[in-house]
């Protein structure tokens, strides 16, 4: 049982290898290194501390801590649009030179919404001398928030950078109990913008939760506001006096969450303890955070995956759905076509990858679906497939030959023991779309 067990994991880690190594060519997340936001941590830097000196000494302290990318505050309402072009330029190009990207923020007041919207263009638009540019902008929201005046900021926007150019919405935590958060408008900014990045600011004087509890009510609210489980959300934590310990509370509610990405305001200039932390980034957040969000959203937005509970992708999903799933995308020559749960059963049990024989044990396919489990069903069906290709082959196997070639029983047999598997890890609606659209791309 054990030789079995350990070829098993073997043949899974070879699958999982398989998968990684697919060059994934479906639509809308075609680019594995999309604009704007890195996968990785990052700072915030206000306008009275821009980085001087020796640039390349601080952009590689950043970049061997983990930092990814910098908000770095070009104006507010009553300054300039862009403060010192030339200092900015070298910002911008040393940054470049270590992979860092540069995030453009400003303080909008919004008493004049086109002349905010005026500020940071300029500032997208900015070129260096040796032609760098922004990698995005971020817009800082906290007064004035009426629908209207947002709206006519978003717009104008929008509408002078065009619909690819990536646009980060600062505002306040919905937990937040300044006055002006009861006004954001969250479904205009799930229009205009294409991250939200809530002040997750947990030590603020009238907070009464800690960390880990203030950060995972932000992300809830936010999803539940906009009405949207796809929407990309980074969180900034609070880096204003704040411990390792509490940082590292903020960075486990980001991976329960799943969150695509998170950074740390601090207060003026990081501190080594937050940079270690920083640097621990990657043990939170999987290197391929954004990449999964894409996946989630192209196959919810087309109708494919269902709209999780509660609004949260990082809900696991139960076995009827994956199995729908897995049916529509790896065996439909239309994977928009409807299947209902009979129909994905049939196909599944015809190539021999289910048992269809659910008497008994119909509870299993509303309970989550564990990750060793779904890499099993997937590789069968990425075989069956394979196989099924080749010249002379039957495309329905009803002898189902398929059940015992990785060793296991068909899945979902062992959800059915009374006994389930030891530190069984769930599949969640991210996991799914991710394995599903790699393995439907590995099959083109």
């Amino acid at each position: 049982m054990k030789t079995a067990t350990g070829l098993l994991l073997g043949i899974v880690g070879l699958f999982i290898c398989f998968l990684l190594a697919i060059p994934v060519t479906f639509a809308h997340i075609q680019n594995l290194n999309p604009p704007g936001l890195a996968d990785g941590a990052g700072i915030w830097v206000n306008l009275w501390h821009w980085p001087s000196g020796d640039l390349d000494s601080y952009c590689s302290e950043l970049r061997t801590n983990g930092i990814r990318n910098i908000f770095l505050q070009i104006s507010r309402s009553n300054t300039e649009a862009v403060p010192n072009p030339e200092q900015l330029g070298a910002i911008i190009e040393a940054c470049h030179r270590y992979k860092i990207r540069v995030l453009a923020w400003s303080f909008a007041e919004l008493l004049n919404p086109r002349s905010d919207a005026d500020k940071i263009i300029a500032a997208a638009r900015y070129q260096s001398k040796l032609g760098h540019r922004m990698d995005g902008i971020a817009g800082n929201m906290e007064k004035n928030l009426s629908s209207e005046r947002v709206e006519e900021y978003s717009k104008a926007l929008r509408e002078a950078l065009g619909t690819s150019y990536p646009m980060v919405a600062v505002v306040y935590s919905p937990l937040n109990h300044a006055p002006d958060v009861a006004h954001i408008p969250w479904t205009c900014l799930a229009k205009y913008w294409d991250v939200i990045a809530p002040m997750t600011y947990w030590g603020g004087r009238y907070q009464k939760l800690d960390p880990y509890t203030y950060t995972v009510q932000t992300v809830q609210k936010v999803r539940q506001l906009t009405s949207r489980p796809d929407i990309e959300i980074h969180l900034i934590g609070d880096g204003m006096g704040t411990t390792s310990e509490q940082v590292q509370q903020f960075f486990k509610a980001c991976h329960s969450c799943e969150v695509a990405s998170a950074s740390l305001y601090p207060n003026h200039i990081p501190t080594a303890e937050q940079l270690v932390c920083l640097g621990r980034y990657q043990d939170y957040f999987p290197s391929n955070a954004r990449f999964r969000l894409a996946a989630f959203r192209e196959l919810s937005r087309s109708g494919i995956l269902s709209c999780p509970p509660g609004n949260n992708p990082a809900a696991a999903i139960a076995r009827v759905e994956f199995y729908r799933l897995v049916a529509r995308q790896l065996f439909k020559r239309n994977p928009a076509e409807e299947l209902s749960t009979d129909q994905a059963l049939d196909i599944l049990d015809n190539a021999g990858i289910v048992s269809r024989d659910l008497q008994g044990h119909s509870e299993s396919l509303v309970q989550p679906i564990d990750y060793l489990e779904a890499i099993s069903l997937i590789a069968n069906c990425v075989e069956f497939q394979s196989s099924s290709a080749l010249p002379g082959a039957p495309r329905n196997r009803q002898d189902k030959p398929r059940a015992d070639r990785w060793l296991v029983e068909p899945a979902g047999a062992a959800a059915w023991s009374a006994e389930p598997a030891p530190a069984a890890r769930a599949v969640n609606y991210l996991d799914a779309a991710t394995l599903v659209l790699q393995a439907r791309a590995g099959l083109r």
